[in-house]
């Protein structure tokens, strides 16, 4: 008797962890979402607008004021800085949607929602908008200096993401379980 109880224990704790770590259908795992160390918990901090940060790729100092309205203002001394650190600032109030507008527009948000979103899927991309995205980019790639602006941009918002910890993502991420990718200037065509 003491062995089948101490069994029944295990296999219900066992069964418990499983279930709080997995994703059933659209319900996203909830252990995950509540874990102490990376869960909801982590964002419930205040986050900073004063400080220095190093963003990867500059090549002289750029300087970010927050105004009365908390609106960043960029001053950099060249304009591909300027780029890089506005990518960073906007990936760092708005990355959650910023990627999800991609997803939307490109019809793949079924990869993150599941099969409830095929048919706007399937819109989106009769619609075209990743083929036009892809369009774009050949006509764009003829200008060298905008093509360097697109890439500077998207630099800026891959370097706060590559600095993310998985404490430090933002909550909707942890939400829908999904991990930030990396950003492209084919997405900023969709964005």
């Amino acid at each position: 008797m003491k062995y089948l109880k101490l069994t029944l224990s295990l296999l219900l704790t066992a069964s418990i962890f499983y279930g709080l770590n997995n994703k059933f259908g659209s319900i996203p795992p909830i252990g995950k979402f509540l874990n102490p160390s990376t869960g909801v918990w982590q964002n419930e901090t205040d986050e900073t607008i004063s400080g220095t940060v190093p963003i990867d790729g500059l090549r002289d100092k750029v300087t970010v004021h927050y105004d009365a309205q908390l609106i960043p203002h960029v001053f950099a001394q060249n304009e591909n800085d300027l780029y890089r650190a506005q990518g960073y600032i906007t990936a760092k109030h708005r990355l959650w949607q910023m990627e999800f507008q991609t997803y939307a527009s490109a019809g793949r948000l079924s990869e993150i929602i599941g099969e409830a979103a095929l048919n706007y899927d399937r819109q989106q991309r009769r619609r075209g908008m990743g083929f036009g995205a892809d369009q774009a980019i050949e006509k764009i790639k003829e200008d060298p200096e905008t093509t360097a602006f697109l890439e500077a941009y998207a630099e800026g918002v891959n370097s706060y993401i590559n600095q993310l910890q998985p404490k430090d993502i933002p909550i909707e991420y942890k939400l829908l379980d999904y991990q930030p990718e990396p950003w492209t200037i084919k997405k900023q065509l969709c964005y």
